[in-house]
Order: structure tokens, then C-alpha cells, then sequence
């Protein structure tokens, strides 16, 4: 249990001059730590925001001397069951480290952690670069990158975690470590797929590359709920010859169905030629945009329906290789049939997310914690209501069902494979980690050995 003047007397005097406690009587308590969804959120006593990497040490080793309960703060669009475990928590909030400086060579980046997607995005464009980022614009640089990473350049330059090089972390009990591919290559396999378990990261050093001279273009189709069969059979022709450029992005229960391409629109317009010929209700279509201008059109700006502040929202991710025609249909049939008898959910979604995986692909399987490589898709259910407790239940209920459609249609209904960064927090967790036998075992011996208090496990924890 935190004590509010104890915490003042005896951590405030190691701090930097910039570092600062907010206490909960502080009108600024609650905007710090309000977040994406409340709904199983850790309850903090105090938030501890920092300006130095020392200020991250200090901190983690006040709490572990008093063991009380720590969460970083970068984003706030963590959400997942053991968060909600997380009882007067000191909220270690790496937001003011956020920098993002180029190497001399131009190859490589120094990012804060506490940087967040759009704020990365921003300063590589003013330096005429781009790399591999989430697509949530206010969601936290560093959270999806420790745990595998998806953005629209995967295809090109791999996932997000592919483009460490290597990282500066404090460990649970306050130690500074750099973890690479030459210094402590253990925890630096493991902080790349299942990242959230082992400590905080202060600083990335990161792959960067240059900017093209035109920028993105996009092709958005909305079709009837009588073409669902059609959309996702022509959407299956073109999985095996998607581009390295093209990202497919749709919703259900709208068909809402994207493809954004890396290059001129003319290539794309051809690349999606199939769905053009089904007949949509309408078409859309640009080039030369920004990261910022998809990220508005795919509805995951800030103010979009995938990062918007204000709903309870249960996720229940999983990985395919196809659309499975039947299943999706049931969702769609799922989600119609639900809100309109619970009203309360009609603003649920389904979100299909279809990455090019080439160069996802081309990094050896073994080599990072990441153990997904092979899917090509990623779905996620969104049950999305106003902030009800007397619904959770049932919205539970709704989004396992939804999941469960796909898992049934799936190539092995008996092995659920979901992405971390999502995961509702009840998946078994060789679903997020992997079902080889030897990647537990080893993440698991890898905890003992760098984090043997087992603190950091208010995220999808391995033990």
C-alpha cells in the first residue's frame, strides 16, 4: 500500500528536478491516469511521471523495497484481465521521455519510450524517414512493439520488434541493462515478442528508412450484407499474391474493406480489381497520403472508432492464414442478430486486419519471442457498450461467441493462436506465446531468472 507523505518524504528527494508525485488529491490525478477502457484498469494511489531514466529506477526500486505493485505508462490503450489486478499501484508514467533523435548514419533512431505512434510518425517525416509503427495513432510507441508490433511497412521491413537493435531497460528490481544481439542476447530474444514481462524499456534503438516521394494510396469499398460470401472469397484469391506494399484493413458489421498500397493508385486499383467487380455501394479512392491521412481514413486516429476514448470495449483476438466464408458470415449474422436484441452493444465491431507478411517471413521464427509469423490475418472482435458493469457479463459472453465462430472454421479448432497486444487476458497462454512446447519453457525460465519476484505481470504474465 502506498503512503501518500511517505512517498513525498522518501522517494520525492531521489528524483530529478523535472520528475515529479501527483498524489490522488492532485487535479491532475485523473487525466493522468485515465485511459482507453476503465473497465478492468489497474488502480493507482499515486503516478510518479519522470524526465530521467534514473527517476525509473528510483521509482522501481521504492516499490519493490515497500513491494507494492508497478505499471509503466507510455499509451493508455493496455487493456487486458490482468491489468485490473493491479491494486494501489505507483503509475510510472515514461510520457515526457519521448524523444526521437537520427543516427549520423540516418539508418537508425533513438526513441524514448514514452513516445506514442503519431508522435514517432511525425518526427521521422520531418527528418524525411518512416519505419515500422503500430496504426493507432495515440497508442503508446513502445506496447506493441514488445509484443510483436504490426504497421503498413511490415511487409517491406518486418514487424516492429524486427527493427530493434537494441534497447536500454530497467529491470524489476532497478537495475539498467542494454539488451541486443550482443549484450544479454537472452533477455533481448525475449523483450521482442513477449516484452511486457520482463521490465520497463527506456530507450529503443531502431531501424529507420527513407521516406519515399509520394506517399500512400487507398481504395475503400462498402458493399451490402448480402455480399459477405463474395467480398471474403475475393479477398482469399488475393492473399497469396499480396503485395509487400498492399495492407488490407476491414469491419464487419458494416462491409467496410480497404486496401492501402505503398506506391500509385493505378497499381492498386488493378491489384483490387475483384472487388470492384462485385458491385459496391460505393468507392473511394486517393494517393499521395500521409500515414496521418490513412489513419483517418481506416478510422484510427485519435477520434476514430478503433482509439476513441469513452466505451467499454472487449476484445477477443485471433490468428488465421484464411477467411473462412462460412464463419464469417456467422459473425456477421452474430453481430446483427445480437444488437438488435441488446441494443446496448450496436456499436460493436469486427475488425480484420490483413498484413503483407513478406517480410515478417524472412526473419528466422526462432530468433525473437514473436511466435506468429506464419498467420497473414489478424481479427478481432470489439464489443463496445457505454460503461455498465451489470453488461460485462454478457458482453463477455457475446465477444467468446464471436471468436469461437472463427476458431470452429479455423484450419485447428483445438489450438487458438492470438496476438498479445490485444489478447481479452483468458486465452490459454500457448495461444499468445506459442504452442511449440520449448517457447514457454524458455520464457518461463527466462523470468525466473530476470525477473524472480515476478513483478512486471500485469500483462498476458507468463506466470
Amino acid at each position: 500500500m502506498v503512503n501518500s507523505s511517505n512517498i513525498v518524504a522518501e522517494l520525492g528527494p531521489l528524483l530529478s528536478p523535472d520528475a515529479s508525485i501527483i498524489l490522488r488529491s492532485d487535479t491532475r490525478f485523473a487525466t493522468l491516469t485515465s485511459r482507453w477502457r476503465e473497465h478492468l484498469a489497474p488502480k493507482f494511489s499515486v503516478v510518479v511521471q519522470t524526465a530521467t531514466e534514473a527517476d525509473v529506477q528510483h521509482t522501481i526500486r521504492y516499490a519493490a523495497e515497500g513491494d507494492i505493485p508497478f505499471v509503466a505508462r507510455a499509451g493508455d490503450h493496455g487493456a487486458t484481465a490482468a491489468l485490473g489486478t493491479a491494486k494501489n499501484a505507483i503509475q510510472i508514467d515514461i510520457r515526457p521521455l519521448d524523444h526521437v533523435k537520427l543516427a549520423e548514419d540516418g539508418n537508425s533512431a533513438r526513441i524514448g519510450s514514452g513516445a506514442n505512434i503519431k508522435g514517432v510518425v511525425t518526427a521521422l517525416e520531418k527528418l524525411g524517414k518512416r519505419t515500422v509503427t503500430g496504426v493507432c495513432e495515440n497508442v503508446g510507441f513502445s506496447a506493441p512493439l514488445l509484443g510483436g508490433g504490426h504497421g503498413y511497412l511490415q511487409g517491406q521491413y518486418g514487424l516492429m520488434t524486427d527493427q530493434v537493435i537494441s534497447a536500454r531497460l530497467v529491470l524489476p528490481d532497478g537495475e539498467l541493462v542494454v539488451a541486443s544481439e550482443t549484450e544479454n542476447q537472452d533477455l533481448f530474444w525475449a523483450i521482442r515478442g513477449a516484452g511486457h514481462n520482463f521490465g520497463i524499456v527506456i530507450e529503443w534503438e531502431y531501424r529507420v528508412y527513407a521516406a519515399k516521394e509520394k506517399g500512400q494510396a487507398y481504395e475503400t469499398f462498402v458493399f451490402s450484407g448480402d455480399k459477405v460470401e463474395a467480398v471474403f472469397e475475393a479477398a482469399n484469391s488475393l492473399l497469396d499474391d499480396q503485395p509487400a506494399e498492399v495492407t488490407q484493413w476491414a469491419y464487419i458489421p458494416v462491409i467496410w474493406f480497404a486496401y492501402f498500397y505503398d506506391g500509385p493508385l493505378e497499381a492498386l486499383h488493378a491489384y483490387a480489381k475483384p472487388l470492384h467487380d462485385l458491385g459496391p455501394l460505393s468507392v473511394q479512392s486517393g494517393e499521395d497520403c500521409t500515414f496521418h491521412d490513412i489513419a483517418v481514413m481506416s478510422f484510427q486516429d485519435a477520434d476514430g472508432l478503433g482509439c476513441a476514448y469513452g466505451s467499454t470495449s472487449i476484445r477477443c483476438p485471433i490468428r488465421l492464414n484464411t477467411y473462412n466464408v462460412s464463419a464469417i458470415r456467422k459473425v456477421y449474422d452474430e453481430i446483427d442478430e445480437r444488437t438488435h436484441r441488446h441494443p446496448e452493444f450496436r456499436g460493436s465491431i469486427f475488425l480484420l486486419e490483413g498484413y503483407a507478411n513478406q517480410g515478417v517471413r524472412a526473419v528466422d521464427p526462432d530468433s525473437t519471442a514473436y511466435p506468429h509469423r506464419n498467420e497473414r490475418l489478424l481479427l478481432t472482435c470489439y464489443v463496445n457498450y457505454k460503461p455498465d458493469p451489470a453488461l460485462d457479463d454478457a458482453a463477455q459472453e457475446f465477444a467468446q461467441k464471436l471468436r469461437q465462430h472463427l476458431l470452429d472454421g479455423s484450419d485447428d479448432p483445438t489450438r487458438l493462436k492470438a496476438y498479445v497486444n490485444y489478447a481479452n487476458g483468458d486465452e490459454p497462454l500457448e495461444a499468445v506465446y506459442g504452442w511449440e512446447e520449448w517457447r514457454l519453457e524458455k520464457l518461463r525460465g527466462l523470468k525466473k531468472k530476470w525477473d524472480p519476484e515476478n513483478r512486471m505481470r500485469y500483462y498476458v504474465p507468463i506466470q
